[in-house]
């Protein structure tokens, strides 16, 4: 190791999921703030192995550690986004479950033995932060950040509850995405004791750049996101079918961009609407190509939605990659989205499930050329007066207390 590496901090990220390579569509958020903190530390990852996946890698420069918790082609419950979902329904799946949680423990202690890291950053308060709290003592510090699934859910589940609660008190920082966040975690638990820290995970914007926003004309709506029910992308699809029977508006087109579970259900409720060959279905795109989804769209939308299990969109980070690319954006009152957007300023938001109300917001935010381009040119600025690279750079220092 070089003596500048040698020099700095080390920290050590022990999460449930991260990209796989470097333009996976799997939490990039992950590996831009990895990319972040290597400005002043060395960041190691610790997280589930996957068919096909080395043990060990560098990927831009962040060292990566893989732990196996059954054989290869069983390890099946990491990097699809729904692995509590899994664990509901299937008791072979809850059995693969206490297996992962064991294996990832004891891969932890080995690993945090060996580093001997300055800090330990457990991601996701379930499983990760619980994990990361039974793997050592009270040395390395550990910080917690949660992302949005993880809080949601311990309102719906009391297990989720018990080991949430011993890992917070075990925290020496904690970190939310979202103000929602922050705010459900002190009703439940109460204050935090000023450990708490506020930032959404928007590292990496600046690719999204445009120069000056301008008036577009693609006749292209855009949606980008797992295809999940907490993304409601069923409630888009039906408002987009009304947005067609709209005269002046039959020759618009979906994108949709994205895979998940919801993909089978999304398709067919597209043929039953009879908009199938208005949308197209693209699939998981790598970072660079989303950019120019971003930049060949009039208008962005993430109708996202409660759960009967509780989840709700933690922040809604590609509402921010919209703005940033310049492009107007509709958004529900769902989670933190709604800490995203400003409505009436730097977009618009509607209640949730709410076909007609979508519906309408899409048809006024398209025939209104001029209320676009000013919410574009209002979302662009503050967003990038927000989320620079240099203040994230020193939010992340300060909370790690590394000078």
């Amino acid at each position: 190791m070089d003596e500048d590496l040698d020099s700095k901090p080390v920290i050590l990220f022990n999460t449930h999921v991260y990209p796989r390579h470097k333009d996976d569509h799997v939490a990039p958020f992950m590996h831009d703030l990895a990319k972040v903190c290597l400005s002043f530390a060395r960041v190691v990852v610790h997280c589930p192995h996957a068919p096909g996946l080395p043990l060990q890698e560098m990927i831009e420069g962040v060292e990566i550690r893989r732990f196996t918790y059954a054989k290869e082609r069983n390890q099946t419950l990491a990097y699809r986004g729904d692995m509590h979902k899994q664990v509901k329904k299937s008791i072979g799946k809850a059995f693969l479950f206490y297996s992962f949680l064991r294996k990832w423990k004891k891969a932890t202690k080995k690993l945090v033995r060996e580093l001997n890291p300055d800090i330990v950053h457990a991601h996701w308060l379930i499983p990760g932060g619980y994990v990361t709290k039974k793997a050592f003592g009270k040395e390395p510090p550990l910080f917690i950040s949660m992302h949005g699934t993880d809080v949601f859910l311990i309102n719906k589940m009391r297990i989720a509850q018990r080991l949430a609660k011993k890992a917070i008190r075990s925290a020496h920082n904690l970190h939310f995405v979202s103000e929602e966040l922050r705010s459900i975690i002190e009703r439940r638990y109460g204050a935090t004791g000023g450990r708490d820290f506020v930032l959404p995970m928007v590292f990496g914007l600046e690719r999204f750049s445009q120069p000056e926003s301008k008036s577009r004309e693609t006749k292209r709506i855009l949606f980008v996101g797992r295809l999940m029910e907490v993304k409601g992308v069923d409630i888009l699809i039906k408002a987009f079918s009304k947005f067609l029977k709209v005269d002046s508006l039959s020759d618009y087109a979906l994108d949709i961009v994205g895979d998940g579970p919801e993909l089978d259900s999304l398709q067919q409720l597209s043929r039953q609407e009879q908009v199938e060959e208005k949308i197209t279905f693209h699939g998981s795109k790598q970072k660079s190509e989303i950019a120019d989804f971003y930049r060949n769209t009039d208008l962005f939308v993430l109708p996202s939605r409660t759960t009967a299990l509780g989840e709700k969109e933690g922040l809604g980070l590609v509402v921010l990659e919209a703005m940033m690319s310049g492009v107007p954006v509709i958004g529900t009152n769902c989670g933190g989205i709604k800490e995203t957007i400003e409505h009436g300023k730097t977009g618009i938001i509607v209640p949730e499930n709410d076909v007609n109300a979508l519906h309408l917001a899409m048809v006024d935010l398209i025939q209104d050329v001029g209320k676009r381009e000013r919410f574009s040119h209002h979302a662009h600025a503050e967003v990038a007066r927000k989320y620079s690279s240099e203040s994230l750079v020193t939010a992340m220092k300060q909370w790690y207390g590394v000078d």
